[in-house]
C-alpha cells in the first residue's frame, strides 16, 4: 500500500489555514496594545476625581471644625470620622491643645490633608 499524498488544492487549505491563524494572532497582540493605554488612562481620570473629593472632604471637615471654634457647633473629637457620600473627613488633630488643627480627606485611593491655626 502506497502513502497517498495530499492533492494541491488540500495543501493550499492548509497553508491558507496557518497564514489565518498567524494573522489573528497579531490582530489580538496589536488590540490588547490598544487597550492597555486606555485602561491606564481610565485609572488616571478615576484618581483624579478620588483626589478632588478628598480634597473637598478636607475642606468640609475644615468648615465643621472651624464652626467648632466659634462656637456655633460641637467640637469633633480628635480621631473621630464621619462618612459623606463615599468620602470620609478624618480629624487628625483639633485645636483644643493646639492652635493647629490637621483634617484629612479620603476618597478611595487618594487622600489629601489640610492643616490651619486657630487664634
Amino acid at each position: 500500500m502506497k502513502a497517498q499524498l495530499p492533492s494541491q488544492s488540500e495543501s493550499r487549505k492548509g497553508t491558507v489555514l496557518i497564514v489565518l491563524v498567524v494573522i489573528m494572532a497579531i490582530l489580538a497582540l496589536v488590540v490588547a496594545g490598544a487597550v492597555r493605554p486606555v485602561r491606564d488612562e481610565s485609572d488616571i481620570a478615576t484618581l483624579r476625581v478620588e483626589t478632588v473629593r478628598a480634597f473637598y472632604a478636607a475642606e468640609s471637615g475644615g468648615i465643621i471644625l472651624m464652626n467648632g471654634v466659634i462656637g456655633q457647633s460641637t467640637m469633633p473629637v480628635e480621631g473621630s470620622t464621619i462618612q459623606l457620600n463615599g468620602q470620609q473627613i478624618l480629624f487628625v488633630q483639633t485645636p483644643d491643645s493646639q492652635p493647629v488643627a490637621i483634617v484629612e480627606g479620603i476618597c478611595g485611593d487618594a487622600r489629601r490633608r489640610v492643616s490651619f491655626t486657630t487664634e
